[in-house]
């Protein structure tokens, strides 16, 4: 067992050793309600109890804010520290003995959560008529909310105030992208921290109030700040996104803090104007299911499609949510929440919505017009087909069919023999296709990446890949994955539990969209199996052999080593 397991094991018995009840109400007061406890909501307000302790699982789930987690979690967030300052708690309560390093905290987080203060400080500090104060409250934001998500003003002081006096150097707030130039990065305007999918404050946004330009400014990209890789919100939602198993996509932050505080709370939003694969590996951990709620505009059109091209090949189901206001923010503040519920229900399907959306940019009523339309259906069917979504084709090409008024078999026609007149450049096809066979061969014959490569790809062969001897391999990302797989956990499951190299391969794997020949990288990855298999019991006779004494047996047992090498090469093994 190495490292990582028996802390797994020493974390489980440590779980399994104390009643999670007794823990919960040695911090708050519970009551037996059935054969669960309840109790109000130590992580928000409330007055009727909505927080639950379930005995059986060993965990507890608040109805009202989401709120979920182990004993180890609830310590954390109640107390407000480390997981692994948590741990060690508990650790010494069921007097097991667990040795960890508190990881120490990262200076470049650790500045811009103590600048962020700073900034909430300066907004709460601000009277009700400051401007800043008007603009928010057009919003619908009071201080109560300003408080939980964290909003604040800059003046352009907190940074160096907040440098003089702790042990920060402004060269980290440089390289933090709060301080260029000999002046703070943000000055007069409205602050919303972001934090990561972890939860970390890795960088800012911030939004101009009085009309000057650009109306947002956001942190530059740095080791921590990524924007195509963060989601805002989704820390805090998604636990709400697992329970609900979907995910509403916005594009702007009052977006995402108007729908949650509608009671949509299963939402996030990009940071930029379109749904990228990283966003994609993120959200699969939770769901693949989305509804897109991008601004009702031109670009928000634009950016709708973009996201629809990058979660198709990912398998996802994708809708879009329709509705007359600019953006959620409007909508929420127009309408009440039963009607925004049954829009979200009421959302096209992509590929449903992809036929309505081309239609206003072309006179369908015109031969050419039509024409144009018909070889933009044509790229997309392309996609459908490449991405293997065949599932879908009947209903995009019936959309089309009734847009334009003619038969189904018409339509299915005339797009299939518009994607033999596709133009691409030569070039770009040669390689593509070169850069196509590369990434087939790098997958093929990397033993690893091609288990998770075909689990993650192709449903028919996940029974396939449950038959392989994994006992035959050593220790690494392909016998934890087969591990876990064997345990019938799913992928998110894997995420959450696995070594850091396995999500890791994990990640780079998912971001692959072509699709090679399964049957070929299968038939080697048997072949790897045998190869293995044989080397371990060549191994093993070696090992007897260098313990028979009588010459007969030696005999025996070395004319079955050579057998066993001659059959291991004849699979091409050295």
């Amino acid at each position: 067992m190495n490292n990582y397991d028996q802390l797994k094991e020493t974390v489980q018995k440590i779980k399994d050793s104390l009643s999670i009840v007794d823990v919960i109400s040695s911090y708050i007061s519970v009551k037996k309600a059935g054969k669960n406890y309840s109790a109000l909501c130590p992580f928000h307000p409330e007055d009727t109890p909505s927080f639950y302790v379930f005995t059986e699982t060993n965990t507890y789930h608040c109805f009202g804010c989401g709120a979920h987690g182990d004993a180890i979690n609830f310590v954390k967030e109640y107390e407000k520290i480390s997981y692994v300052q948590a741990l060690k708690k508990l650790a010494t309560r069921s007097g097991i003995p667990i040795e960890l390093e508190e990881r120490p905290e990262i200076p470049e987080l650790r500045l811009n959560r103590e600048v962020a203060v700073a900034y909430n400080d300066t907004l709460m500090n601000l009277p009700d008529s400051s401007e800043i104060w008007k603009y928010l409250k057009n919003r619908s934001i009071d201080r109560q909310a300003a408080k939980e998500f964290e909003l604040g003003f800059s003046t352009g002081k907190e940074v160096m105030q907040v440098i003089s006096k702790s042990d920060f150097k402004v060269e980290l707030a440089i390289r933090n992208g709060l301080y260029n130039q000999n002046r703070e990065f943000f000055s007069n305007r409205l602050i919303i921290p972001i934090r990561d999918n972890n939860g970390d404050l890795s960088g800012f946004s911030a939004r101009s109030i009085d009309g000057s330009s650009p109306k947002y400014l956001n942190t530059p990209e740095t080791q921590y700040f990524k924007k195509g890789k963060i989601l805002y919100l989704y820390h805090k939602t998604k636990n709400y996104i697992k329970q609900n198993d979907f995910a509403i996509i916005v594009e702007g932050y009052f977006d995402a803090i108007s729908m949650y505080r509608a009671g949509f709370k299963n939402v996030s939003a990009v940071l930029g104007s379109v749904l990228t694969k990283e966003h994609a590996f993120e959200l699969m951990k939770s769901t693949n299911k989305i509804i897109t709620m991008f601004d009702s505009d031109e670009a928000g059109r634009k950016a709708t499609l973009s996201s629809i091209d990058n979660l198709c090949a990912k398998g996802f189901q994708i809708a879009v949510a329709k509705y007359d206001e600019k953006d959620p923010d409007e909508l929420v503040r127009a309408n009440q929440t039963k009607y925004i519920a049954e829009l979200l229900k009421k959302s096209y399907k992509f590929h449903e919505y992809i036929p309505h959306a081309y239609v206003s940019r072309y006179d369908i009523q015109n031969d050419f017009g039509l024409e144009e339309y018909l070889r933009e259906m044509s790229v997309w069917y392309k996609k459908f087909t490449e991405f293997k979504r065949f599932e879908i084709l009947d209903t995009f090409v019936s959309t089309i069919a009734q847009i334009t008024k003619k038969r189904d078999e018409i339509i299915e026609e005339i797009i299939k023999s518009k994607i033999q007149t596709l133009n691409f450049k030569v070039d770009s096809i040669i390689q593509n296709q070169q850069k196509h066979q590369n990434l087939e061969k790098e997958i093929r014959y990397d033993f690893d990446r091609s288990i998770i490569y075909l689990w993650l790809k192709y449903d028919d062969y996940k029974e396939k890949l449950k038959e392989l001897n994994s006992e035959a391999i050593e220790e690494g990302p392909a016998k934890e994955f087969l591990r876990f797989v064997n345990e019938g956990k799913n992928i998110t499951q894997i995420l959450e539990n696995g070594s850091v190299q396995l999500c890791e391969m994990i990640s780079q794997i998912y971001l692959i969209d072509s699709f090679f020949e399964p049957e070929k990288i299968y038939d080697a990855l048997k072949m790897t199996f045998e190869r293995k298999t044989f080397q371990k019991h060549i191994d093993s006779l070696k090992n007897i052999l260098k313990d028979t004494v009588d010459e007969e047996e030696r005999a025996k047992i070395a004319l079955e080593i050579i057998n066993c090498i001659s059959k291991q090469k004849s699979l091409g093994g050295k």
